[in-house]
């Protein structure tokens, strides 16, 4: 079955087409600021509401904030994907790691659009009663990771007392760091679902988890000591263990080992090393857990879609990196971006166990549209980054070095002086909110090719009231509260840094003489100042979090009354209250972001800031202008979507191989790049004697990479 139309749906006018871009172009833009999962979600979330928007179809209106919110999990989660090593690497100049990089940045493009494509499309084809059952279990999920952020630090700083530990330069120095990977969060959401499943059932069979957990814990004791009387543990750890270095690289300088092989990490979390005699009870404990959750659980509700991205997330993880990597440790393993994160292979799982539950539950457009825009998220990472390259190419050093004039010519000297400006713009800026724009057109493509072709869903049926109303207050709640202040609560950090240090820190000594600065503390007005009261105060960040609270219980009473009783300023159809969620999320984040630029401000951020609030200006009068209340579309159902999902994947393969190959060998073509022995160590390599899993990997008593 082609991807033809069966009659324009509004999506595909051209300002609809150009509203898609912007949208994820400016959340790109700005989450190139905040970074990680959270900047990508907002993103997302501005996209997803544009599609609703602009379908034409008053279903898919009434759900913008379904849209929205499952939108921006979607999105979030290629975030987590390292990926600047793999753009250095297209950059190069070996041709076998430009190869590589091309092809990495498409995977990791494929995964992000794919993931974010899946969760826009779920909002649009599952059924309205799933959709809201899905939301407890996300937050349940919600809950254990704040949990999790709470109590990650003193746990860590219990298991590893008197070693410093931070998120940064010292994170693997952690007892519970494993690969630089976010394995915790695909843990507790795990163990959330566990939770959930036994308040869900409430069955008497829950009597049998302590006995699973015991059984599994005594037989993994046992295991473990038996193979340490027989003298098989050190073998059978040598055998599962590999180094995450390279013990036999030589310093070109000095011409020696560069590296004590003790001072590797290895494959296995920290606490392993450190507490080695606890691995077979607590292997033994986890697995009886799990042999319980699969004979009794029901993960009812959508919490099974959990499960498999969960499950996914750690047995890929498992299987790549960990012990797939035993087979390939004299290329640096299988990893990606060695020695940085290994949450790609993760990532994998999770876009495998997510298209296997769609694939399982009657959900298969969501299946072909997350391949749909995973493709064309590929070739925009991997083409943009191209096209990056290609518009560096005018004055660039290394063409000029390449082409054999001397770096003491007057004729190198000249153009490169010429040109300096010209290179030295913020060309990484262009790469986020470039790649932003197409993957919006990915989504917009995805949803535009599945409006003629699911049908009308019936959510409000008359005479019947609506169920599950308190999930669009959760949704209201995520969209304009959670998102923006994950966000912009890094501000405040920023401002420390920058802004007056008497003002925003303070220097305290620490139990072993140390000193280190912290944020400072804010009296409360009037309250903090009286005599003999000096506990009455707050960091600045504390201020700001009581700020959003307070936010909160504000859009709390606000939701709770409308419920009763509409508040005018709201408009009572979808359509104006979707365009009013896109305003205040868009110019919300355009002035936080502003607001973390401006106390180091350079022109070199015009780029970004002044960009995005170019895009903001004409994406709010597209938003305002472009989107109808309904439009005439004709809807036919396809019988299968097999055929179309079989050809999906084909053109994915295809356009994967022929694009990589394409921008691979044009790059090479343009820039003349010297041999191989020529090329500067000090540029990351995959491959070859300088690859930078020999060179430059992380070791116990150094900083991260």
């Amino acid at each position: 079955m082609a991807f033809s139309r069966n009659r324009p749906s509004p999506i595909w006018h051209w300002q609809s087409v150009l509203l898609g871009g912007l949208s994820l172009s400016i959340g790109w833009g700005i989450r190139g600021n905040f970074g990680h999962e959270y900047g990508a979600a907002f993103a997302g979330c501005l996209a997803a509401i544009v599609i609703a928007l602009v379908s034409g179809r008053s279903d898919w209106q009434q759900r913008v904030l379904y849209f929205a919110f499952f939108g921006a999990i979607g999105w979030g989660f290629g975030a987590s994907v390292s990926y600047m090593q793999v753009i250095a690497y297209t950059m190069s100049g070996q041709s076998a790691t430009q190869l590589y990089g091309y092809a990495a940045l498409f995977y990791i493009g494929f995964l992000w659009a794919g993931l974010g494509g899946a969760g826009t499309t779920l909002a649009a084809v599952a059924e309205r009663e799933r959709l809201v059952k899905l939301f407890k279990p996300i937050l349940f999920v919600f809950g254990i990771w704040f949990l999790q952020d709470l109590i990650e630090d003193p746990i860590a700083h219990a298991l590893q007392s008197g070693i410093k530990l931070d998120h940064t330069a010292s994170r693997h120095k952690s007892p519970l760091y494993w690969f630089d990977a976010d394995y915790l969060a695909a843990s507790t959401a795990l163990l959330a679902m566990g939770v959930y499943d036994l308040l869900d059932q409430k069955s008497r069979q829950a009597v049998w988890l302590p006995a699973f957990a015991a059984a599994g814990a005594s037989v993994g004791w046992l295991i473990q000591y038996l193979l340490h009387t027989l003298g098989l543990d050190q073998p059978l750890a040598a055998l599962l263990t590999y180094p995450l270095g390279d013990p036999t690289y030589i310093n070109p300088e000095t011409g020696k080992l560069a590296f004590d092989p003790h001072n590797f990490l290895n494959n296995w979390p920290q606490w392993f090393g450190d507490y080695p005699t606890h691995i077979g009870w607590v292997v033994g404990l986890i697995i009886g857990l799990i042999a319980y959750f699969v004979r009794f659980g029901k993960f009812r509700n959508g919490a099974s879609l959990i499960v498999y991205m969960a499950s996914g997330w750690l047995l890929a993880f498992l299987a790549l990196p960990v012990f797939g990597s035993l087979f390939f440790a004299d290329y640096g393993g299988l990893r990606m971006t060695p020695p940085r994160s290994d949450d790609w292979a993760g990532i994998t799982g999770v876009f495998i166990g997510m298209i296997s539950w769609m694939r399982r539950h009657q959900l298969r457009p969501v299946a072909v549209a997350s391949v749909i825009s995973g493709t064309i998220g590929g070739l925009g990472f991997s083409g943009i980054q191209w096209v990056k390259h290609l518009l560096m190419a005018p004055g660039s050093p290394r063409i000029l070095a390449g082409r054999g004039v001397s770096p003491d010519s007057p004729e190198f000297k000249t153009t490169v002086a010429n040109w300096a400006d010209w290179q030295q713009q913020n060309w990484h800026s262009f790469l986020e909110q470039s790649y932003g724009f197409v993957n919006g057109i990915a989504i917009v493509v995805a949803l535009g090719f599945l409006a003629t072709r699911i049908p009308l869903h019936k959510d409000h049926m008359p005479n019947k009231p609506a169920q599950g109303k308190w999930t669009l207050g959760v949704a209201t709640v995520f969209v304009l509260l959670a998102i923006p202040y994950v966000n912009l609560i890094k501000n405040v950090e920023e401002w420390g840094k920058q802004l007056n240090p008497e003002v925003w820190t303070r220097t305290i000594t620490q139990a072993d003489g140390t000193q280190e600065i912290v944020p400072a503390l804010w009296d409360v007005p009037y309250l903090g100042r009286l005599p003999g009261v000096d506990f009455l105060h707050m960091t600045p960040g504390a201020w700001f979090t009581l700020t959003w609270l307070l936010l909160l219980c504000l859009f709390i009473i606000l939701i709770r009354r409308h419920s009763r009783e509409p508040i005018a300023l709201i408009p009572a159809y979808w359509l104006g209250k979707g365009q009013l969620i896109f305003l205040i999320l868009l110019w919300l984040m355009i002035v936080g972001n502003f607001e973390r630029a401006l106390v180091n401000w350079h022109p070199d951020r015009i780029l970004t800031e002044w960009g995005v609030t170019l895009n903001a200006i004409l994406a709010t009068l597209l938003v305002l202008t472009v989107p109808t209340e309904k439009a005439p579309i004709l809807i036919q159902i396809p019988a299968s979507y097999d055929p179309v999902y079989k050809q999906a994947w084909i053109r994915a393969l295809l356009a994967m191989t022929v694009s990589v190959l394409f921008f691979w060998q044009t790059n090479r073509l343009i820039y003349h790049y010297p041999p191989h022995e020529k090329l500067d160590n000090s540029i990351h390599f995959r491959f070859g004697p300088e690859a930078d899993w020999r060179a430059r990997p992380n070791l116990k008593n150094a900083q991260h990479k």
